[in-house]
């Protein structure tokens, strides 16, 4: 029922004739009000609001509106756009004219109806564990009463209830009542979690454990809904099937595209595509609104058409910034006091001039530094100085992008370019904190942890409460820490999250601090991502569906800490720290063996075991580390890297570039050892030249290319590109099976034959690594480490090696490596 209106002063709604120099001038019909909800659009043909007079003379205005309504007049039209603050009654002063200048004036009155709050039946269904007489449902829709919301047995046994819930996040529990009392648990065919302080993680969900809460979120039910109901992608062919339906409130105006263009396909209420003859990456759209114009929920559907995979593949991490200044018109300093602490130019547009780089290395994935906007100015930092937010870890924007880094059509053409190329694209997820000139540390403050800085105990004392409180600390004074025991908190973080990657067609998010997060904030996310971004089939059959891939950052050498957060539904992946170090031990400082008690061989097996079935990422730098180089030149105590500060307003001592051969030396090794594993092995900027670097922003400079480069480094990028090319053009070596065919402290070689996965190719290869100062010569055999006879031609120099019969002689010097394959 439209609510009772009071009359508007001074206006009629009758038009005011205003002179007659060319015949009857326009008047107007009586306007009738219009409809519109918050936050929806709506459009009004003015022409038809006339009586008797039309023609093309005619011409109409809007004098007057409330800035909540947003009116402005397309040609005929006029086009509303409600506030999500707008409630309520409005009026929309017009004018028509026609070409004598004769005029009509005429309100039209425009309701607005706030945001849906009525209830939504929303269905609970769950199959009793404990032998229950009876169950309930418990949570913050009921005041978490044990008895107050009964579940009636279903025939087959199960339980079930309906709710009515308004719109938003709603923590719950199950309650079965047994002979033992009262059984608590969260929901295991829950799709979420909220988990209180003090909780323990068990997505199991035991009956009588504690655990967390489920957690249902329950959208306006008076929208119209899409749902995707049938996906299968035929990479291989080229091919796509869709089938979307429409249900709830009716849908007027439904539309669908294909990488931006209109895509037929739409019967009623229901969608369905059979697309063919595909290629590279594309992507469709769905959606619609009802007849008060409010928008059902987009679909987004991914599709890459191409046989590459993420542990096939090489991800580079773009430190933006620091990279390539492509658009100097967004140079701009914040007036920092620290060395290398302000903005320095890079932008996106400079990364899309250097996508032909980034595709001679190899690689197929690039990690860019979170795009949301930055605080401005200068904030402390560490060592007495100040910076600025030239790294992309302070976000004072829920989705503004970063001005320093570009616009929005920058970073959408950088995204499509890259996409083009079959380089598939991530973005850091800042999801711990945001900085305090954040809308939501102003409007929400129950969102956020009380004040407790991570570097220091409750009084102040310097004692870390990265341990004590590592969920609920603050990075820095300024870094509010997010409330994720809060569910509004929790659902509209994730919200920011998903919605960006739909925005600009991301592939996936590197997920930065995840220890400092709870569980359920990654089960939650990856709950929507694979109800949103990948549509997985209840099969969960991999053909169906777009692989976003997310990989986490747990800075921590605990194996089981960093596996604990990887998972079907978890993060598909993490870097891997624990063999980091162990490489930097190896290659950079030479304190471990290659093989052998306490060597690089039992790290990487150690690795293997804990993160089996994982997407895990292998590294040999990044930006909260000493640089490798720097490792390599002995010029750093300590594996885990020196004091940050010198006493001036330095972060770092003056260091240049080594001035001899070894530490060069020691990085093309590594790279032969990282770019030979399974996974999706990372690169550093700056690491595939050897920029140098001590602490951070020492490990952050400039990027230099091809003409800025010494010998040295040359050789070590080349080095770099042939295995990264490598990598793509021989499936072994990024999986299948490997065996040892040489082992000594100082020398290793192993063998690599693609035979473990759907589709192995029998793709063979021969890694050695010879870390000792003296040139080697190996013979060995070939065939029982299932490598064929024959030619055999190493990729990094060209050289080759003839096998006679079964047995490979390979000249290995000193501080070299190889990789062989068949000729």
């Amino acid at each position: 029922m439209r609510p009772r209106l009071g009359a508007l002063p001074g206006l009629s709604g009758i038009a005011l004739l205003l002179g007659g120099c060319c015949g009857e001038a326009p008047r107007w019909e009586p306007l009738a009000p219009v409809d519109m909800v918050a936050g929806g659009g709506l459009r009004v043909d003015l022409a038809d609001r006339l009586e008797g007079k039309g023609g093309e003379d005619l011409t109409f205005r809007v004098a007057s509106s409330d800035p909540l309504i947003g009116a402005s007049v397309e040609g005929g039209e006029l086009v509303l756009a409600a506030d999500a603050a707008a409630a309520g009654s409005y009026a929309v002063e017009l004018v028509a004219e026609d070409g004598c200048g004769q005029q009509a004036e005429a309100a039209l009155l425009v309701e607005v109806a706030g945001a849906a709050a009525e209830s939504c039946l929303t269905a609970f269904t769950y199959a009793a564990r404990a032998g229950a007489s009876q169950v309930y449902l418990a949570g913050a829709f009921n005041g978490w009463s044990p008895s107050a919301t009964p579940m009636a047995q279903q025939a087959d046994g199960s339980w079930a209830a309906e709710v009515a819930l308004a719109p938003g996040s709603w923590p719950y529990k199950i309650v079965e009542l047994t002979g033992a009392g009262e059984q608590w648990s969260c929901d295991p065919g829950g799709e979420q979690f909220q988990c209180d302080a003090g909780y323990t993680w068990d997505p199991s969900c035991p009956v009588g454990g504690g655990g967390c809460n489920s957690m249902v979120v329950v959208p306006d039910c008076s929208l119209p809904v899409l749902t995707v109901d049938a996906l299968e992608i035929d990479r291989a062919g080229g091919r796509l099937s869709l089938t979307v339906t429409a249900s709830g409130a009716p849908m007027e105006g439904a539309w669908a595209t294909l990488d931006g263009a209109p895509l037929d396909g739409w019967s009623g209420g229901t969608f369905t595509a059979a697309l063919s003859g595909l290629s590279g990456r594309h992507t469709i759209r769905l959606g619609g609104t009802d007849a008060l114009g409010r928008p059902a929920e987009e679909v987004y559907v991914p599709a890459w058409f191409d046989d590459g995979s993420w542990e096939q593949g090489l991800l580079y991490y773009v430190f933006v910034d620091r990279f390539s200044d492509g658009d100097s018109s967004n140079n701009a300093a914040e007036g920092t006091s620290g060395v290398g602490g302000d903005y320095a130019g890079g932008d996106w547009a400079g990364v899309m001039d250097r996508l032909d780089y980034l595709q001679d290395l190899g690689v197929t994935a690039i990690w860019l530094t979170a795009p949301w906007d930055n605080a401005e100015g200068a904030w402390a930092g560490s060592c007495g100085v100040t910076a600025s937010g030239y790294h992309g870890y302070w976000p004072d924007s829920v989705e503004g992008l970063e001005e320093h880094f570009g616009d929005e059509a920058q970073l959408e053409a950088l995204i499509a370019a890259a996409h083009d190329r079959g380089i598939r694209v991530l973005v850091d997820w800042v999801g711990n904190h945001v900085h305090e000139d954040h809308p939501w540390y102003t409007d929400h403050p129950d969102w956020f942890n009380p004040r407790f800085i991570c570097e220091e105990d409750e009084d102040g004392n310097g004692v870390s409460n990265w341990d004590q409180r590592p969920e609920t600390c603050w990075f820095a004074s300024y870094l509010p820490d997010i409330d994720y025991y809060n569910p509004d908190a929790l659902t509209a973080s994730v919200d920011v999250a998903v919605d960006f990657a739909k925005r600009y067609g991301l592939d996936g998010f590197r997920v930065d601090a995840v220890k400092h997060m709870p569980q359920s904030v990654h089960w939650d996310m990856q709950a929507r991502v694979r109800r949103e971004l990948e549509h997985r089939d209840a099969a969960g059959n991999a053909d169906a569906w777009e692989d976003f891939y997310t990989v986490g950052e747990t800075f921590s050498g605990d194996r089981g800490l960093i596996a604990a957060y990887v998972g079907d539904n978890a993060l598909d992946g993490q870097f891997d720290f624990p063999l980091y170090w162990s490489v930097v031990q190896a290659f950079a400082r030479e304190e471990i063996p290659l093989t052998g008690g306490g060597s690089l061989a039992e790290a990487l097996a150690a690795s293997e075991g804990a993160f089996a079935g994982m997407k895990m990422s292998v590294f040999l730098g990044n930006h909260d580390v000493w640089r490798f180089i720097a490792q390599a030149s002995g010029e750093v105590g300590s594996l885990y890297g020196d004091g940050n500060c010198d006493g001036s307003n330095r972060q770092r001592p003056p260091d240049d570039p080594p001035g001899d051969s070894a530490p060069y030396d020691r990085l093309r090794l590594a790279w032969t050892f990282l770019l030979t594993q399974p996974g999706l092995p990372l690169i550093y900027y700056g690491d595939e030249i050897g920029l140098p670097g001590w602490a951070d922003p020492d490990n952050r400079q400039q990027m230099r290319f091809d003409g800025d480069l010494s010998a040295e480094e040359s050789g070590v990028l080349r080095a770099v590109q042939a295995l990264g090319q490598a990598r793509l053009d021989h499936p072994a070596l990024s999986a299948g099976s490997r065996q040892t065919w040489w082992e000594e402290p100082e020398l290793w070689a192993w063998a690599r034959r693609d035979d473990l996965r759907p589709g192995a190719t029998g793709d063979t290869a021969l890694v050695l690594i010879n870390r000792s100062a003296a040139d080697r010569v190996l013979t060995n055999g070939l065939a029982f480490a299932g490598l064929p006879s024959g030619a055999w031609v190493d990729l990094l120099t060209g050289d080759r090696f003839a096998a006679a019969g079964d047995q490979l002689t390979v000249s290995l010097p000193a501080r070299s490596s190889r990789v062989l394959v068949p000729e």
